[in-house]
Order: structure tokens, then sequence, then C-alpha cells
């Protein structure tokens, strides 16, 4: 199942999975994890995609072949990715879990249509000044933050999200995550 989407951030060349693997190692070796193939076939699957997927789609899709991973090792790699910032995990207003990866790509947010389930992906520099200000003027240092907008398209919108595949969006260096 493959997710829409509109893009509406300037599109920034992705970090290849293998420029982000030695980091995962590190992360991976700080928290004593085991450092697998199967792990590593996760990492470069996330990293393949440009969609905002379902873990089960992503545990399907490994299910059978020669990149056979069990479902546990696809949602406990996936929770791992996210705890070490490569992966967002994004609810929707059915808890289902979606994900993304975020490495290197620059800070946005979402807004998601109740009636489709689809995403529309923004960033906005007043939005995120205006975190800052707010976090400055409560001593309140920020980690980061996520922005998620609920609501529905207008018919005959021109903001309708247009159909991405798995290899239509190349991958983004550098920057914030949300």
């Amino acid at each position: 199942m493959s997710s829409k989407i509109k893009k509406e951030i300037d599109p920034v060349k992705d970090s290849s999975a293998d420029d982000a693997w030695p980091l995962f190692v590190e992360f991976l070796k700080n928290k004593e994890s085991r450092i697998t193939q199967a792990r590593r076939i996760v990492f470069d699957r996330v990293f393949a995609r440009h969609d905002h997927f379902r873990a089960d789609d992503l545990a399907a899709e490994l299910a059978s072949g020669p990149d056979h991973v069990s479902r546990g090792t696809v949602y406990r790699t996936l929770d791992l990715m996210t705890e070490a910032g490569f992966v967002q995990k994004i609810r929707d207003q059915d808890v289902h879990a979606h994900y993304e990866h975020i490495y290197g790509h620059g800070r946005h947010s979402h807004l998601i249509c109740e009636k489709t389930g689809n995403f529309i992906e923004f960033s906005s520099d007043v939005i995120a000044d205006e975190i800052e200000r707010i976090c400055r003027k409560h001593h309140f240092k920020q980690r980061f933050y996520r922005l998620v907008v609920f609501g529905t398209l207008e018919e005959n919108s021109d903001s309708q999200p247009a159909e991405i595949g798995l290899s239509s969006r190349a991958g983004h260096p550098g920057a914030n995550h949300d």
C-alpha cells in the first residue's frame, strides 16, 4: 500500500543509507544492541522508501524472498531507528502509525486528510521561528517538534496530493528533523 503525498518543501538530495548506516551502527553499539544483517535489510528498505508507510506494509514486503526478515525484527528495528532519529512515527486519527525516514530531510510538518488519509508535507519558517520564540520565552530547551494538522481537503482543491512511488523521490541529506 503506498501513501499519497504532496510535497511542499524544498527538494534536497537524500543521504544514502550507506552514509547513515555507520551512525546507526554507533547508536546500536551505544545501546549494546546487536548489529545484524536483518537490521541492515530493514534499514536499507526504509531508506529506499519515499512515502509514509505502515510497519505492517514493510513487514509484508520483507516476509519472503532473499531479504526475508521477521515481523518482530521489522518492528524492533523501526523503534530503534525512531529512537536514533532516522525515522519519524506519525499517528493518523485512527491511531495507525505511519513512518517516514527523516535523516537528512529538512524540517517539515504534515496535513492529514481525515477523509482520504492522504498526507501533505509542508515547511514554514514562520511556524519554526514562533516555536523557537515560545521556547526561549519559557526557558525551554527544544529537542524537536512535530506538527500534524488533521482536516479535510476541499473538493476541487489544487492541493490534491499526488501519488508518489517508492523510487520517485530522491533522498534528502543534511538538516533538522521534525
